[in-house]
């Protein structure tokens, strides 16, 4: 399901035959300790495809590492990554000014609009991966009662355990359980390892681990939307006035057909806005 969105836009990796050009307005509009230091400092946790780590914790590759190369000429600044341990620590220290974005892509809660500001540039439906070794029949929301339910902490597979739980109660079947944990590769591990029978993600990350793994992982997607549809945004805060920057920066991206470029490199095209 697609969505043109007021506000939904973003960027996408210099591709052969698509070099960025500069845009100096752009830059002149960017914070002024930003252009001092020629600097923006991204944030995230390990979430594949959207970040990928070597062995040492460094981002090797992955969406935001695409979106980052195609906006630096734009932006006329070199863009550095941070690695934290949690979605929590992400947006606590984008809070505290040690990170300027937090490139989620994270739900736009209305509690998460109070405190940041957003451009949204993806749609995700819940999505719920499980081992081939146990295999499981899922066709219905329902069908994830009783199950115990992993999930990054504080993401949007939170609220969506809560849904599940909501509508188990109501149809008089046994609740799902909640199992929060650090980070994505935590929830596939305890998945995998039956302290847990499914990891909650969102649709995007589904298709990336069945991508990577279709002999070990399946996935259920409620493609009725009884779960909801969601919004993804990056988060910029208030304060830093860099979201109307960020937002024509990417409006140019998608203009110039990055942002559809790299939506089909990752295969996550069923995840993409129109705008």
């Amino acid at each position: 399901m697609r969505r043109r969105l007021a506000l939904g836009l973003l960027a996408a990796m210099p591709l052969a035959g698509a070099a960025a050009a500069a845009e100096p307005s752009l830059h002149a509009r960017l914070p002024a300790e930003v252009r001092a230091s020629g600097v923006l400092r991204f944030v995230g946790d390990s979430h594949p495809p959207y970040r990928m780590l070597d062995d040492n914790r460094q981002l090797s590759d992955g969406v935001q590492l695409d979106f980052a190369r195609a906006l630096e000429p734009l932006l006329g600044v070199r863009i550095r990554h941070h690695i934290v341990n949690s979605l929590s620590a992400t947006l606590a220290g984008l809070e505290a000014g040690r990170y300027d974005v937090a490139m989620g892509p994270g739900v736009a809660t209305p509690e998460r609009q109070k405190r940041f500001d957003g451009v949204s540039y993806m749609i995700t439906r819940p999505s719920f991966l499980f081992p081939l070794d146990r295999p499981a029949r899922y066709a219905r929301a329902e069908d994830l009662c009783g199950r115990r339910i992993a999930y990054v902490a504080g993401s949007v597979t939170e609220r969506v355990t809560d849904r599940i739980i909501d509508r188990c109660v109501k149809a008089g079947l046994p609740p799902a359980r909640h199992v929060p944990l650090v980070d994505s590769n935590m929830t596939m591990i305890a998945t995998q390892a039956g302290r847990a029978d499914l990891a909650g993600m969102t649709l995007t990350a589904a298709l990336h681990a069945v991508h990577v793994d279709g002999r070990r992982f399946s996935f259920f997607s409620d493609a009725s939307g009884a779960l909801g549809l969601d919004v993804l945004s990056l988060f910029v805060t208030k304060r830093s006035g860099l979201a109307p920057v960020l937002r024509d920066a990417m409006q140019l991206l998608f203009d110039r057909g990055d942002y559809a470029r790299i939506m089909k490199r990752w295969g996550i095209e069923g995840v993409a806005v129109d705008a």
